[in-house]
């Protein structure tokens, strides 16, 4: 099902920051071409990580590197393994990866799923090693990385997905110590003395702190890492700025509790087609009133073993539920070794010996699925189960808990949740149990069964609200910050909401002057620019910092445009870069150059979809927000050409996918602060805030006697924030610093 909100919107403009290009690498891929008897056919691996990658890519531009794993993969892409992707709308490369017959058994089947796997999931009984693991593993990291490189731009940055690729980013950092490299651990991460028995734990450890940063899913995960690299590496440790520095680099470590597309599911089991399905099912499979469900990955670590064994016991002690309930257990198989056949052999002899011992003619207690269901089937179950059982013995998050939790917006469902899966540390309205704990597992099945309604509703409502709080955009939007931000912070940049007392103390005493930008600082950026809109919370901020200080709006919009949107009389408004002020048009003559560039530029870029020219009066802005990004190269070559045109009599500004045009001579906003500094600012300190590069003059010209506040960083300004969500944070911030302690209260009483 489509989302009902833009991809950019969800994500708050924060692809703009990647200039060099995003690259992401996982085993994965997002797209893969199979061979049918009907011909060569493309599939969407199901996925929310995948989905949520894929719609970065979209919204960034940039290369997906992964293994081209699909039957018919090779007939569809160039000479170099590429090709466009998604293939009804292009908007980023896929570069696929082949792997020898002798890889994929030793790399993937090998050194993966029979050592990596298991060990991090605290099944070390399973773990078998043979050297040629290993020599595969490395080999075939080698290969991504040297692809990985050859994708990249000298400033691309680059994302790495799991435990596949633990040697790639060390690799990439030998040829390239300045490279911004991340990776995101998807999985379980062990305690010491259980990763004591990782063949090659040292190289795993070395290849992952080539990363300036590693996430994990939970505090937990993050701290058994920290405590592997200091034991098995003697690598320095720092607990409260949550690094590790080895060999002679530090790399951040982060939690990003991932999750799964509320809007969509929610929309989706609300629907009239769920409904009619929901009845075809029932009537399908003859189910009972009640009904149950498991989904899972057919995998030892899943628990369905014990899930069985607590279901019987279930069945066993209560037998008023007989004919009242059944359980319908999916587990699709998706690894095709000798441990996953033996599994699924002993997961469905006991199913059928469980139907045996308590079936009826009419009545199966467990009903089994061992195919992938599609998407709207799926959530037709989530609707209509009365219970969910989600209870693996090991579980880096487990998202099938939160799309059964999204799916349920009628509030009549419960969620039976193992403590070991990474969801368990969020959703704690749900009811906790040791999956090995048969006696104990199958009492929270009848408590389950046997909660009153609103009891239900109470505990579905709360896990709803964090399910909705943190989506996968949201997942994706934090890392992201963290991303765009590693250049700032490799050059020492600060966080201002974390170095409140520096900042406290440099304002004390002092008369203060504000500067601040619009645009992705006081409004959040938005995919049309028309609609840019200040918070509430923002405006009444503002309107208690202008009680006491003079403050300032500079924006790249036109004068009566800024002033109309911010809305606040009492405040200095600066249009089009500081050329429109209170005072009047700043007089550059510069008319003419526009009028002659406009018809050029409309001629050649107007042709493209997504590209918006707008005449401000005195600046042209040429946006490109909406563009797909294969397109960007070619309208770049062309604005370019078009550009080389007018130089001499025009000055490029490029701001977040926009193009500010101005006459030769135009005031910047550093001489537009200068100015104002003059007129209105004289003898304070000035505090400016900004968000992109048409900023950065700014930066420049306050830094030496002021503060400066990059929205998302800057290598120019002092301080960052991490995005526009922090600003309202900030502006409070000030608030508290720069009062006296009686108008403080005040503040606090008007909602600051």
């Amino acid at each position: 099902m489509k989302p009902r909100f833009p991809e950019d919107a969800r994500l708050s403009g924060r692809g703009d920051r990647f200039r060099g290009g995003l690259i992401v690498a996982s085993n994965r891929e997002p797209y893969c071409h199979r061979k049918t008897p009907e011909g060569l056919r493309w599939e969407i691996p199901v996925g929310g990580v995948v989905s949520a990658l894929d719609t970065v890519l979209r919204v960034t531009g940039g290369t997906w590197v992964a293994w081209g794993s699909g039957s018919g993969d090779m007939e569809q892409t160039d000479a170099g393994g590429r090709l466009l992707v998604p293939p009804e709308n292009p908007a980023y490369t896929l570069r696929r990866i082949w792997l020898s017959a002798s890889a994929e058994e030793n790399y993937y089947h090998g050194f993966c799923n029979l050592v990596l796997w298991p060990l991090f999931h605290g099944e070390t009984d399973r773990v078998v090693y043979l050297p040629s693991f290993w020599e595969e593993y490395e080999k075939t990291n080698r290969a991504f990385a040297e692809a990985i490189l050859e994708e990249c731009a000298w400033n691309s940055t680059i994302w790495i997905h799991d435990y596949h690729l633990c040697r790639v980013p060390r690799m990439i950092r030998a040829a390239d110590q300045e490279r911004i490299i991340a990776h995101f651990w998807h999985i379980p991460w062990p305690e010491r003395e259980r990763y004591d028995c990782a063949p090659h734990g040292e190289e795993i450890l070395a290849g992952l702190l080539g990363n300036d940063l590693l996430g994990f899913q939970t505090p937990l995960y993050a701290r058994n890492f920290m405590d592997c690299a200091a034991a098995r590496l003697g690598a320095v440790i720092d607990d409260d700025a949550m690094t590790v520095a080895w060999d002679g680099r530090t790399t951040q470590i982060r939690t990003f509790p991932i999750s799964t597309d509320f809007e969509c599911f929610n929309a989706l089991a609300n629907s009239a087609s769920t409904a009619a399905r929901i009845r075809r099912i029932r009537k399908q499979h003859h189910l009972p009133r009640r009904v149950g469900l498991a989904v899972d990955r057919l995998d030892y670590t899943k628990g369905i073993l014990q899930r069985l064994q607590a279901l019987e016991l279930f069945f066993q002690r209560n037998p008023e539920f007989h004919r009242r309930f059944s359980f319908i257990q999916v587990a699709v198989m998706t690894r095709s070794g000798k441990p996953y056949l033996r599994y699924r052999q002993e997961v469905e002899d006991q199913i059928a010996e469980i139907n045996k011992k308590f079936g009826k003619a009419d009545w199966r207690p467990i009903i089994y699925f061992g195919s992938k269901l599609e998407r709207q089937d799926l959530v037709s179950w989530y609707r209509m189960a009365d219970v969910a059982v989600i209870t693996p013995l090991h579980d880096g998050m487990n998202l099938v808990a939160k799309e059964y939790v999204a799916s349920r917006g009628d509030g009549k469902g419960v969620l039976i949740l193992g403590r070991q899966a990474g969801a368990a540390e969020e959703l704690t309205e749900s009811i906790l149990v040791d999956p090995t704990d048969i006696e104990m597992f199958a009492t929270a099945i009848h408590r389950a069964l046997t909660l009153s309604s609103g009891e239900k509703k109470k505990r579905m409502m709360q896990l709803r609200g964090q399910v909705q709080g943190n989506t996968i955009y949201s997942w994706v939007g934090n890392i992201l910050d963290e991303l765009s931000l590693l250049p700032v912070m490799k050059q020492g940049g600060k966080h201002a909401l974390t170095h409140e007392d520096e900042i406290a103390g440099r304002l004390a005493g002092r008369d203060l002057f504000f500067c601040l930008d619009f645009d992705g600082t006081l409004a959040p950026i938005v995919e049309q620019p028309e609609l840019a809109a200040m918070p509430d919370d923002i405006s009444l901020l503002l309107s208690v910092l202008q009680e006491h200080h003079p403050v300032a709006v500079i924006s790249g919009r036109r004068l009566d445009d800024i002033r109309h949107r911010v809305g606040l009389p009492g405040l200095v408004y600066a249009g089009n870069h500081g050329m429109e002020t209170d005072n009047g048009v700043a007089d550059v003559g510069g008319r003419a150059a526009l009028d002659a560039f406009l018809p050029a530029a409309r001629q050649a870029l107007e042709c493209l979809p997504g590209i918006e020219i707008e005449d401000k009066g005195l600046t042209v802005s040429i946006h490109f927000r909406k563009i797909a990004p294969v397109l960007l190269e070619h309208f770049f070559d062309l604005f370019q050409e078009i550009a080389r045109k007018f130089m001499g009599k025009i000055v490029v500004n490029k701001g977040r996918k926009v193009f500010e045009i101005l006459p030769q001579g135009a005031p910047d906003k550093g001489s537009a602060v200068r100015q104002l500094l003059k007129e209105v600012g004289k003898g304070r300190l000035p505090v400016y805030m900004g968000d992109d590069t048409n900023d950065e003059e700014a930066f420049r010209a306050v830094r030496e006697d002021g503060i400066t506040v990059a929205v998302g960083g800057s290598t120019e300004a002092e301080f960052y924030l991490r995005n526009q969500g922090e600003v309202g944070k900030f502006l409070a911030l000030l608030i508290r610093v720069s009062l006296p302690d009686g108008k403080q209260r005040h503040a606090k009483d008007e909602g600051a």
